[in-house]
Order: C-alpha cells, then sequence, then structure tokens
C-alpha cells in the first residue's frame, strides 16, 4: 500500500528528482520506490541565522590592523590558556557602549577561523530580527560546529531524530547546550581515540565567540543563559571549549557573573585597556583617506591634517570611545568640505556621544517626513528597507533618501533600496528613545507605534480584497497586520 501510494504521488509528474537512498523500479506503467524519501537536511532543521556569525556581509566592524594589540594578547592568553588561571573556560570582555568590543570580537573571531580553531561565533543585535533572538542563537551554534567539527554532524542529527523537540522552544536552553552542542563534541572526542586526552587537549583550546549579550532582545533568558554556561564549566563535565563573551555592564549581566557559580571565569574590563594610541592611529589612517578622496577641495590645506593640535583636541573628547572616533570621521568625511567640517565640530565643543549626537541632529530639517522616517526606523523590531519605509509612509524612494542624507554620518543608507537600513551603533536608538538624555529629538515611542499603526490601517483599506491574500503584498500585510 505504502508503495502504491507513493507511486501514485508521482502518476502525472514533471520534472521529478528523486534523490537519497531511495531505489526506483518501473514495472510497466507501475512506479515503485524502495528506501525511505530523503530528509531534510541538517541547515534546514535548524534554521541557522547567518547574518548573525563573523562571515556576516554588510558592515562589520574590527580592528584596525596594528591596533588593539594588548587587548588582543591579552584575550588570546586567556582563551589559550597560558595565564595563571588554566581552570578558566568562560572569558568576558566588558566596557561601556562604543569602546570596540564587537571589533574585539570579530577580529578575535577571524583569528582563530583562520586557525582552523574557531567552532562557532554569533553576533547579537538589537533590531536586527532573528540576530537579537536567544532562541537562534543555539540552533546557529551547532550548525557551524557540524562544519568545523564534520564528525559532530551525524551526531547532531541522531540527537534531532532521537528528540525532535530539540528544535521547540519548549525544550530549555540547558538541555539544548547539552543534546545539541556539548554532547557531540564529546561524543565525536571520544570516538576519535580510545585514548583521547590528547584530542580532548586539542578541542579545549577550540573557541566560541558570542559578541554583545546585552543586545539579546530577552533579559531574562539571557540571565539564563549564563547561568547555563557557567553551570556547564563548573560541573563534573567541562565545556569542550573555550568561550568569549562581550557585553555592556548591564545589571541582569553583572548579577550572574557575580555569583557564587562563576568559578571559572575570567574578567577583562575594556577600560583597563589605554586607547587613545590606538585612536589616534584609526584617525591618522582615516583622515589621510577623506583628504585623499578630496584632494582637489582640499589641496591648500597643508598636511598632516589634521594639525597635532586638532588632533590632541580630537583625542581628548574620544577618550577610549571608538564609536565616537567612528562618528566623528563620518560626520566630517560626509561634509562637501571636510576641512570647513572639522573647524565647525572642534568649535562645537561637542565631547561625548550625546553632544555629537546632539550636533548631528541639530544639523536635520527635522521636517514631518524626516520624523515620519526616523521615528519609525527607531521604533521596528528589526531594520527595514527604504522600499518599505516609502510604500508604509507613501513616500517616494528618493524622498527617504534625500532625508535620511542629513543624518547618514549616524544612519548606514543602502545602496539597493531592498537593502535593510542599519544604524551604525545601537547606542542611537537608546539616545533617541530616553528623553532625559535628547530632549527636544525624544522620540516618543509610544506615540510613534499610534502614527504607525494609523499608516498600517490606511495602506490596508487601499489593497482590495484580493490582494490581501496573494504574493508579497499579502507578506507584507499579514507583517503590517502583525504591527497593529
Amino acid at each position: 500500500m505504502a508503495s502504491s501510494s507513493r507511486a501514485a504521488q508521482l502518476q502525472n509528474a514533471i520534472g521529478t528528482t528523486i534523490s537519497g537512498r531511495a531505489q526506483l523500479i518501473t514495472a510497466g506503467r507501475d512506479v515503485v520506490l524502495h528506501g525511505p524519501l530523503p530528509a531534510a537536511s541538517l541547515a534546514s532543521l535548524l534554521r541557522p541565522v547567518s547574518n548573525a556569525t563573523h562571515t556576516r556581509a554588510g558592515h562589520v566592524a574590527r580592528c584596525d590592523p596594528g591596533t588593539r594589540l594588548e587587548v588582543i594578547a591579552k584575550i588570546r592568553r586567556r582563551l589559550d590558556g597560558h595565564d595563571n588561571d588554566k581552570r578558566a573556560v568562560v572569558c568576558w570582555l566588558n566596557g561601556p557602549a562604543g569602546y570596540g568590543k564587537s571589533a574585539l570580537a570579530q577580529t578575535i573571531a577571524e583569528c582563530y577561523a583562520a586557525e582552523g580553531r574557531l567552532l562557532g561565533s554569533f553576533f547579537f543585535l538589537r533590531g536586527a530580527g532573528e540576530r537579537s533572538h536567544i532562541s537562534r542563537l543555539i540552533p546557529t551554534l551547532a550548525d557551524q560546529i557540524s562544519r568545523t567539527v564534520p564528525g559532530t554532524k551525524l551526531l547532531i542529527e541522531s540527537a534531532i531524530e532521537d528528540e525532535p523537540a530539540l528544535l521547540e522552544l519548549t525544550v530549555s536552553l540547558a538541555h539544548r547546550l547539552q543534546r545539541l552542542i556539548i554532547e557531540p563534541i564529546c561524543l565525536n572526542t571520544s570516538q576519535l581515540s580510545s585514548s583521547s586526552e590528547d584530542v580532548s587537549r586539542s578541542l579545549k583550546k577550540k573557541i566560541v565567540v558570542i559578541d554583545a549579550l546585552d543586545e539579546c532582545d530577552d533579559k531574562a533568558q539571557m540571565g539564563d543563559f549564563i547561568d547555563v554556561l557557567l553551570s556547564a564549566s563548573s560541573g563534573g563535565t567541562h565545556l569542550p571549549f573555550q568561550i568569549l563573551l562581550t557585553s555592556r555592564v548591564e545589571e541582569h549581566i553583572r548579577k550572574k557573573f557575580d555569583s557564587s557559580k562563576a568559578r571559572f571565569l575570567h574578567r577583562l574590563e575594556l577600560q583597563n585597556f589605554d586607547a587613545r594610541w590606538d585612536i589616534k592611529l584609526h584617525f591618522r589612517r582615516e583622515f589621510d583617506c577623506i583628504y585623499d578622496q578630496n584632494w582637489r577641495i582640499m589641496q591648500r590645506i597643508p598636511k598632516p591634517w589634521p594639525s597635532a593640535r586638532d588632533l590632541t583636541a580630537l583625542l581628548d573628547k574620544c577618550g577610549s570611545s571608538f564609536v565616537f572616533a567612528t562618528t566623528l570621521i563620518q560626520c566630517v568625511g560626509g561634509d562637501r568640505m571636510p576641512h570647513k567640517g572639522l573647524e565647525k565640530l572642534l568649535a562645537s565643543g561637542a565631547n561625548g556621544l550625546d553632544s555629537l549626537y546632539e550636533q548631528i541632529l541639530s544639523s536635520a530639517s527635522w521636517t514631518e517626513e524626516f520624523c515620519q522616517i526616523l521615528g519609525t526606523i527607531m521604533i521596528f523590531e528589526d531594520n527595514k528597507s527604504i522600499s518599505f519605509l516609502s510604500s508604509l509612509l507613501s513616500l517616494q524612494h528618493e524622498e527617504v533618501i534625500c532625508e535620511l542624507l542629513q543624518v547618514q554620518s549616524v544612519i548606514k543608507i543602502p545602496g539597493d533600496d531592498n537593502e535593510p537600513i542599519m544604524l551604525y551603533h545601537t547606542s542611537l536608538r537608546d539616545f533617541l528613545t530616553i528623553k532625559s538624555r535628547s530632549k527636544q529629538y525624544f522620540i516618543d515611542a509610544p506615540l510613534r507605534h499610534l502614527h504607525l499603526a494609523i499608516h498600517c490601517l490606511k495602506h490596508l483599506a487601499e489593497c482590495s480584497s484580493n490582494d490581501f491574500f496573494e504574493g508579497d503584498v499579502a507578506k507584507k500585510d499579514q507583517m503590517w497586520m502583525r504591527q497593529l
């Protein structure tokens, strides 16, 4: 019966492909299939978030060559076990917003990947869809591990076959970590060698990098995950790899790392490292590039530019904040006359990210369209495209682009209208949605959500009932219904 029912499925079929271990036998007009139908691939089961790894496309912050050498060396000594405490398997790199944690995490991940020692990575990012959801962390890591340690692939597949619920949110983080990551690595190690001491020692030096724990949208679940890691690292069977975590020192994270479970934890605080020389080198490279790109306008400006005096003033403003330095560079480089832009910046007295954000926003037009666009970008859970915003807000594509060009030093405008608009740093969203910081530039999220709901209703009212249920329009309308 099973064979005939499968054969019936193939009657009158066109362009049918049969793969896997199934055997196809024809007898007259009958078609008989023997063996199992092809199973879904491991990647399709795990559904990894491809833009959350160190190989993601788009704007990726990393350390300039020759910079952050002291911090990188310290992190590597910790992860390689060359420091005094060889028991620690979790390294927590923390620091204030804009101190370069993500750039360091990216650089460390790339270094270990080049050496064949990176098991996997995940870079959280608020407002970036699944990159901000902890539910996608372990499946994404498991997918990478199935490729970086090929022997684990069948073991992960077997775990899912035995327990399909591992792919569901009803299973605890601890259990998913154990079944999809720890057990496959440990079982693979034991299969490689009956006396696995050498292999275990080698695996112990494999690395997992997880960046920006504070960018995860669920604080409670992130706290649970930290508990799980610390418990696993201090239990009878230690984590079979070293792990680098980065975050700001937010309260829900600090409390977990201050707990009694954190016995096998190394702490590295970025504010203890002097970044002035690194930022100076970064300034020199970037300002030289701006000078060369604008040589027709700046050919009468003497080199080196900026002058030593102006460079010192810029360094004093930045302190150890790389995001402040980067925003300064983008602000100056975006001016039609960069040398004049630098003069205005130095004369403005901007000191710290908030005052710099205020200066950039003060030069914007603050038309109704600008307010709508900026407010909508700030309140959406994930990044939207120019095409999406123009459709939602009933604006032309070029209108959206022209308004955004006023703040292009802090918001990345994509070259493709269908690609997402990105914030250079999520601290801009924090600034704009906290009234005590942004003052007259404050974006009232509940009010903006109300305006957004009105736009959604208008759009839905304009759509025919047939359009609502068909094609791309249906997908977009259904997403807007969720916003309502």
